[in-house]
């Protein structure tokens, strides 16, 4: 039974066009799936912004002029921002009013009485000019409405609420509010400053009435404005400083033009950066092309609320809405599915490498871009294109991947062999030259290498497994990142000692060589691990090294059932020995090893060790240190 499910595996995995159809389909309903649940927004809405940034620059004409209480004021009328006095802003009001001014809308509640006199020229004020709107703010923690004295002659209220995406940029803003406060079953709609001034602007007589009925769009007379959950999407003219601004103190002290004010929806509001009312908005990156041909970037820059305000408020009057892909249910997952076919065509052409091929693909991939920037400049129509890009990219990168699999089968299998043992580079050497892996048993001249740490079990029995497994995982990495740069083999992990050899499967002449360099870089980095160890408080190790170098038994050795690609023989023997010989820090080798290592490094002659099995003892050297002319 196995075999017949392996056999069908197998003839499924040959059949490289249903493997395709079948990637190709997949990923697009698991995109489209993604796409649903909101998976891509973060990337969107970054990708929105970005349209922003390289929008074309114009000239705009407006109704609205900002009367800034900026630092400018503060220095003229010698007075913070916070505290202009009532009948500062009774003077402003008359001096716009008699200018011509068409609506003056405030961006500061008065919430709070101050002197009598003053509140009471101010409210005079305001009900002398009949077209001032104050502003409001509903929040959780309570609201801020005007004092009754001023709403007495207000021409209405508006809210100044503002709505930050996820990510702290702000895109919309709230089209009305609901006051729970009043008495009564149902609440009060409050409408934000943008749509009050423009709908007082546009219907100075007030006969239009506004309607709520529709959660996805707000009607004001033959106005329909789309704002899905009750937000309308900013269509932003430009970064700060677009919009034409005075400063308040002129309107004070009435140094102004009335052909500047007559007419105009003049908003006034505190804009001295010590306030903090400036929020991100898409304009937050600007991209512009120099004369040069340079294309320079404005990153971090704000915009004060005031002039957002006048942003929403001019998007209401040029009825120049965003509307966005998203709104439009099953539109997006339609294009992913066109998408997807023509992208899973593509991917089961991926094996033809014509120019025909090559052209259409990033003709697709160039024509998203240029569609979704194209619609947005020129008609506000934010096209959702992240998932887009996103499906086309899973599945090139899905057609990549199965191609390589499919040209890859040679590299896993040498992988499968070697990959345990060698750097990535050895492997790739093998997959290039396939006849250096010859798994099969054979005599080679190699450099055998044993390393162990001093008294490891001892101190084991101390530590909590946490700890040994820890300081062992940390001493094992750095140690095979160092024997696989020298080009060794790892043979095995054993407990806490390792063993490796040189010379195979890549041959490598000067094999003696790279075992001794290896063996002193190790010690360094164990002095370096100890130090950063000791810093943490913790244990230190010391390690013990031995080197041979001689004829062995290397390939796939074992039993039936089980093999280990090593390396067997009496070298290896004695390398293992000269390991246990040796003291915490010290590398021993022996004259085979010395012969080929002589003129690279300095060392030091030991006490001949007696071996079992020869008759005479046999010359060993502690390797002391690398001499300056010497090289890998």
């Amino acid at each position: 039974m196995l075999s017949k499910w392996r056999d069908r595996i197998a003839k499924w995995r040959r059949n490289e066009r249903a493997v395709r159809i079948v990637l190709g389909g997949g990923l697009t309903v698991l995109f489209i799936g993604l796409y649903l649940f909101g998976t891509f927004e973060g990337l969107e809405l970054r990708s929105y912004d970005l349209r922003y940034a390289f929008l074309p620059s114009r000239s705009l004409a407006t109704p609205i002029l900002l009367v800034r209480i900026d630092e400018e004021s503060e220095a003229q009328l010698n007075v913070r921002s916070t505290d202009v006095s009532r009948s500062m802003y009774a003077q402003a009001v008359r001096n716009l009013a008699e200018a011509g001014a068409s609506i003056i809308a405030f961006d500061v509640i008065f919430s709070r009485p101050r002197d009598p006199d003053q509140d009471a020229d101010f409210a005079r004020a305001i009900a002398e000019a009949g077209n001032v709107v104050l502003a409001r703010y509903i929040g959780e923690k309570g609201h801020k409405t005007p004092l009754e004295i001023f709403r007495q002659g207000e021409l209405g209220e508006a809210l100044i609420n503002v709505s930050l995406d996820s990510d702290g940029v702000l895109r919309h803003m709230p089209l009305v509010g609901l006051d729970y406060s009043v008495e009564g079953p149902d609440p009060e709609p409050v409408l934000a400053m943008s749509l009050e001034a423009a709908r007082q602007y546009l219907d100075p007589n007030g006969e239009q009435e506004v309607d709520l009925g529709d959660p996805d769009r707000i009607s004001v007379g033959s106005l329909r404005i789309p704002s899905p959950e009750g937000k309308m999407r900013i269509n932003f003219y430009g970064p700060p400083a677009t919009f034409p601004r005075i400063s308040f103190w002129r309107a004070v002290q009435g140094a102004i033009d009335p052909s500047e004010i007559k007419g105009k929806i003049v908003l006034i509001g505190a804009s001295a950066p010590s306030l903090h009312d400036y929020y991100k908005t898409p304009f937050g990156q600007r991209q512009q092309l120099t004369l040069t041909g340079k294309v320079e970037s404005t990153q971090g820059v704000r915009m004060d609320g005031l002039e957002i305000h006048a942003n929403a408020i001019q998007t209401i009057l040029d009825r120049s809405f965003v509307y966005r892909s998203k709104d439009q249910w099953g539109l997006v997952p339609g294009l992913m599915v066109a998408m997807g076919l023509l992208g899973t065509v593509l991917l089961m052409h991926t094996w033809n490498r014509s120019l025909l091929i090559e052209v259409f693909r990033w003709a697709l991939i160039v024509g998203i871009g240029a569609v979704a920037f194209g619609l947005f400049w020129w008609s506000r129509y934010w096209l959702d294109m992240v998932p887009l890009y996103s499906l086309v990219a899973a599945q090139y990168s899905a057609a990549v991947s199965y191609q390589r699999y499919l040209e890859g089968q040679k590299r896993r299998e040498v992988q499968a062999m070697f990959g345990r043992y060698v750097s990535q580079r050895v492997v790739e050497q093998l997959v290039k030259n396939p006849e250096m892996a010859n798994p099969s048993g054979r005599k080679e001249r190699l450099t055998m290498f044993f390393s162990d740490v001093r008294g490891f079990t001892s101190m084991s029995e101390k530590m909590e497994p946490q700890e040994v497994q820890q300081l062992l995982s940390e001493y094992f990495t750095e140690m095979t990142r160092i024997l696989f740069k020298h080009g060794g083999t790892l043979d095995k992990f054993m407990g806490d000692a390792v063993m490796a050899f040189f010379g195979n499967p890549e041959p490598q002449p000067d094999h003696a060589l790279r075992a001794v360099l290896m063996a002193l870089e190790m010690q360094e980095a164990v002095a370096q691990l100890n130090q950063k160890w000791t810093a943490e408080g913790r244990r230190t190790i010391g390690v013990g090294m031995g080197i041979d170098t001689g004829d062995v038994t290397v390939g796939n050795l074992g039993s039936k059932d089980f093999l280990d690609y090593t390396v067997i023989g009496d070298h290896v023997n004695l390398a293992c020995r000269l390991e246990q010989n040796a003291k915490a820090g010290e590398i021993i080798i022996t004259q085979a090893t010395y012969d080929e290592v002589k003129t690279a490094v300095e060392v030091e002659a030991m006490e001949p060790m007696r071996v079992k099995g020869k008759s005479e003892p046999i010359p060993i050297y502690r390797v002391l240190r690398r001499l300056p002319s010497g090289s890998a």
